[in-house]
């Protein structure tokens, strides 16, 4: 069964109340990035610096390794080619099925980016991605970051801000927002006319209108997800109907476009992203050490 906590009754017809959370990975060290693609779900176990694969086969699911290196938000070009927004690698690289990487972005401005988290991309082709500073200097497993780390001299950081950015169909890249302090997951509105943003630090989601030319205007708070349960803000996903759902403290929290809470799915671990898969009505999450599969009443655009 899926707890649900119930702000608005209107969740119901998202998410139906005798829903179940099915495990289908565990065993794994961090788990982020989740995409579908032909069939199987793609998503990142970062400490051990691959991709991995899981499918459904007659005989049973499968999991394998997908293709190796560095990567924490994954998502699909328009030809349904695999990207990875490099977390250690401190880069954004597409990879072929054999596992070879293309560098589409890795430098701004004769600097290094800080550690590209989430990414996501446009019709038009254009690819949007977060560059916290999360990965310039790892973390060792299992301990907390002093609060407000994030505004200290950080040893190999090399851009002045946590940026959001653009990279253009003929691969120009541009910085769009300089104010954010870890910006995180990011989608689009059904129509693309909106991008939402969370920003971990200040426990948010943050509305864009996205302008004909891309880039972005008219910044406004759309949730705020502050709450005295563990997690912050970090995968975001939208479903066809305009619906935002992220994860973030307690388990997912899921809102309408215009920002009002409809309530939160709690998963049995902290989940740090989310995915649409199968046919479109099936939530993936990743969540620490596992994966979990969640039937929806609504849809999510699968990609590619």
């Amino acid at each position: 069964m899926a707890p649900l906590e119930v702000h608005d009754p209107a969740l119901h017809d998202l998410i139906a109340t005798h829903a179940s959370i099915d495990r289908v990975a565990g065993g794994l060290l961090f788990t982020e990035g989740p995409v579908w693609r032909g069939g199987a779900l793609l998503f990142s176990d970062i400490p051990s610096n691959r991709i991995v694969r899981w499918r459904r086969l007659p005989e049973g699911p499968e999991l394998t390794t997908y293709a190796r290196g560095m990567s924490n938000g994954l998502t699909l070009d328009r030809q349904g080619r695999v990207l990875a927004a490099e977390h250690y690698g401190r880069r954004v690289t597409r990879v072929a099925d054999d596992g070879t990487r293309t560098v589409l972005a890795e430098q701004f401005q004769g600097k290094r980016l800080n550690s590209p988290n989430d990414i996501v991309v446009k019709s038009d082709g254009s690819i949007y991605f977060t560059d916290p500073p999360y990965g310039v200097q790892p973390a060792t497993p299992g301990t907390v970051r002093p609060a407000g780390w994030w505004t200290h001299s950080i040893p190999g950081k090399e851009q002045p801000c946590h940026g959001v950015y653009r990279i253009t169909p003929d691969g120009a890249l541009h910085l769009l927002v300089d104010d954010f302090a870890l910006p995180n997951g990011l989608a689009f509105s059904p129509d693309e006319s909106v991008l939402y943003i969370d920003d971990s630090a200040h426990k948010h989601i943050r509305a864009f209108d996205v302008r004909p030319d891309g880039t972005l205007t008219g910044s406004r708070v759309l949730l705020d997800m502050a709450s005295e349960d563990p997690g912050v803000p970090d995968g975001l996903k939208v479903d066809v109907r305009g619906n935002v759902f992220c994860t973030g403290p307690g388990g997912i929290w899921v809102c309408r476009p215009d920002g009002g809470l409809l309530g939160r799915i709690v998963l049995p671990e902290l989940p740090a992203n989310l995915a649409w898969g199968e046919d479109g009505s099936v939530i993936f999450a990743t969540a620490r050490s596992s994966v979990y599969r969640l039937p929806t009443r609504t849809r999510g655009a699968l990609l590619g």
